[in-house]
């Protein structure tokens, strides 16, 4: 039974190896869906499209005022986005190890 129970063994750690790969990302998509979710209701979604004639209406200061409330979401959203680039990055880079770490073991 010495190399076909070798074989039967490692095919077995294989396969719970795969399985606890496929928790895992079942498990972190379900994070990200909760995190996007939550996050969905964004300050751009619910900023209201102003027609051309409504600016022209707008004094000086008030266009000022949008202005560097646009600036400041812009900043915002540039920051999350980079945020979100980075937690990508990792998983990406824990991915590529939990593959090597597959590929040692098969």
């Amino acid at each position: 039974m010495g190399t076909g129970g070798n074989g039967c063994h490692a095919a077995g750690l294989k396969q719970e190896v795969v399985n606890s790969l496929r928790a895992l990302r079942d498990k972190l998509l379900a994070e990200q869906k909760e995190k996007e979710h939550l996050a969905g209701s964004s300050c751009v979604a619910k900023r209201k499209h102003l027609e051309r004639w409504e600016l022209q209406e707008r004094s000086v200061q008030q266009l000022s005022s949008l202005r560097a409330s646009l600036q400041q979401e812009v900043h915002a959203l540039s920051s999350e986005l980079v945020t979100h680039l980075l937690v990508r990055d990792q998983l990406r880079t824990k991915q590529d190890a939990m593959l090597l770490d597959v590929q040692d073991l098969t």
